[in-house]
């Protein structure tokens, strides 16, 4: 006779057992379907979103129920959770790259012929770009392409995105085990992070590179060091007047020296993983213009809020960037100082740039806008309330979350700086997030919110905690799934715009211009200092775009759909406007000499 084990409630342990991870599975086949019949030329304007059919969102909704069911497991098992959330990262961050035939976005093909110059020459070209002054990313880059064999570095452009976002979750695992929240709230957390990461600054490029870094080092620093524990003010003060005591000690000389935190690490230990982190910093301060500053704030936060030992980290990792930025950047900002420190103070104007600039275009590209803020906001809303509800033994989380916007006062950086700085505060903020549904419920800093009792109606409050969690993550994935693929109607390149590109590169020679109409399309990753690239920019109406073209006389003319899209969605170009410009252009001596079905070559006729 054979035994069936029931739990409490009845079931047969089996099929609970093994759910999560069934629901995982399903997700994972319906995912590989949903790719399949994807068809990148259907895209519309919304992006991504407008090719993937029903398969992905059951898909998405089997993940996240096969996670809630695992994370409130007891016991927790953590290889089952890890596999949901590569499993979640994949539908988020591998399916552009597994449907869409070319690797998206302009920049990533410009940062391939930085690289094929280095390969080419030995040294970056100073005085080309601004990036070349920070060149230690094109350099490392650079290495690999030679070391795998590649004639270059376009073989990693596609997969990039999902292969540094999951080389992301190794350090999101430390920084939650070693944040005080719970390890449940952990899992959650990075699921949080994953749910919500609509920015796109995971391509191929030096920043996605030194957004490791920056994880890397504040993973060490929490995992190192932990908060000394404080005596805490008499209970008949009340709970402000310990705070206001507690936060008198934050510029104390105890504090600043890192003589309020402890660690269990051994001198050699300790002395070694400081050694490491200052070589990740002098790596970042050589490749990235932003992130050692955030890094610099970072480490700082941690030193105020008890979790770092040594304040020698923070002046190192400040000085490498500074003088970086003053030695080997000279050739940069020499000339230039006003584009660093310029808007320095200028905080209405940076947040203009950053946020209102945006808010315009075609109503389909002012929807995917709207609900980024409104995802990000609601995020940041529930960080609010974890903050109220959680009880900790230091605000690390919290500083951390809030001190890359000091960036914001310092730097616009082009228009992304509050971008990058969200980015930043982003897995600390997920943290904080997932507090406000699984508090910690012990620390010596105690919460602002009463504690919530279940009682004898537990089994009914954890089914209600289990859909809260499916809810709140599902819905955060779902409108990830829109705004991060809005912009790939013009941001993401067909098969055709690609053979555009290379025949438009083999049919110039040395000291010819290729002109585009907008900065949509696959090129620059080739004869960056004999071949110009020529686009007119914010030229107004695309009538004026026609005219600088004339007059700028390139040798060949690109025309394509990603171009297109651009004009329509984001500028407000009548439907069409590019077939004008065909026919204005073979009006002033230029000819077809190659078309696809989305891109069309034109050619100055001799």
């Amino acid at each position: 006779m054979t035994i069936v084990r029931r739990d409490l409630n009845g079931e047969p342990q089996p099929i609970r057992n093994f759910l999560g991870l069934f629901l995982g599975f399903a997700g994972l086949v319906l995912w590989l379907v949903a790719v399949h019949n994807a068809d990148y030329l259907k895209m519309g304007a919304y992006g991504l979103v407008s090719v993937l059919g029903w398969p992905y969102f059951v898909g998405l909704a089997f993940v996240v129920m096969g996670f809630a069911i695992e994370l409130l497991r007891t016991p927790l098992r953590s290889g089952r959770l890890f596999a949901l959330v590569v499993l979640l990262a994949i539908f988020l961050y591998g399916t552009a790259s597994a449907i869409e035939p070319v690797a998206q976005l302009t920049d990533s093909w410009v940062h391939a012929g930085f690289i094929q110059y280095i390969i080419q020459n030995g040294h970056p070209l100073n005085g080309y770009d601004a990036r070349f002054s920070w060149p230690g990313g094109f350099s490392l880059s650079a290495i690999l392409v030679a070391f795998t064999g590649q004639a270059n570095a376009i073989a990693f452009l596609r997969w990039f995105p999902i292969f540094i976002e999951l080389s992301y979750l190794a350090p999101l695992l430390v920084i939650a085990r070693f944040s005080g929240v719970s390890r449940r709230a952990g899992w959650l957390g990075i699921a949080l992070y994953y749910a919500t990461n609509w920015i796109f600054q995971d391509y191929f490029s030096p920043q996605a590179l030194n957004y490791l870094f920056y994880l890397v080092v504040i993973a060490a620093v929490l995992a190192c060091w932990q908060p000394r524990r404080l005596d805490r003010a008499a209970p008949e003060r009340g709970y402000w007047k310990e705070r206001v005591a507690q936060s008198r000690a934050l510029m104390t000389h105890s504090r600043l020296v890192g003589n309020d935190a402890t660690t269990t690490w051994g001198s050699v230990e300790t002395i070694s993983v400081l050694g490491l982190l200052g070589l990740i910093g002098l790596a970042s301060a050589m490749s990235h213009q932003l992130t050692p500053y955030a890094m610099v704030l970072a480490l700082a936060a941690c030193l105020l809020t008890r979790r770092l030992g040594r304040p020698e980290l923070v002046l190192l990792i400040a000085a490498l960037a500074l003088g970086w930025l003053s030695l080997g950047a000279s050739n940069y900002w020499v000339g230039h100082l006003n584009v660093i420190f310029g808007s320095v103070g200028q905080v209405s104007s940076t947040l203009t740039s950053n946020v209102t600039s945006r808010v315009s275009g075609a109503p389909t590209h002012l929807l995917v806008v709207e609900i980024r803020i409104l995802l990000t906001g609601a995020l940041f809303f529930l960080a609010g309330v974890g903050f109220l509800r959680r009880y900790t033994d230091s605000r690390a989380l919290e500083a951390l979350a809030g001190a890359p916007f000091l960036l914001v006062a310092a730097q616009s950086y082009g228009g992304e700086g509050l971008l990058r700085v969200v980015l930043f505060a982003l897995p600390f903020a997920s943290l904080l997030a997932a507090s406000a549904i699984l508090p910690s419920q012990s620390g010596t800093i105690r919460g602002l919110l009463p504690k919530v009792s279940i009682g004898r109606f537990a089994g009914i409050g954890r089914m209600t905690l289990r859909l809260i969690i499916i809810g709140v993550v599902l819905a955060f994935a779902l409108a990830t799934t829109i705004v991060r693929g809005g912009n790939d109607a013009y941001a993401s390149f067909s098969r055709g715009e690609l053979a555009a590109v290379n025949y438009a590169y083999a049919h110039v020679h040395s000291g010819d211009t290729i002109g585009l109409v907008n900065y949509y399309l696959p090129i620059g990753q080739r004869d960056i200092t004999t071949v110009a690239v020529y686009d007119p920019g914010s030229a107004g109406s695309y009538q004026n775009i026609g005219q600088l073209l004339l007059q700028a006389k390139p040798t060949i003319i690109i025309l394509s759909q990603s171009e297109e899209a651009y004009g329509e969605e984001v500028v407000g170009f009548p439907v069409g406007w590019e077939a004008t410009l065909e026919t204005t252009f073979v009006n002033h001596g230029y000819r077809i000499a190659a078309h696809w079905n989305t891109a069309t070559v034109l050619k100055v006729s001799v």
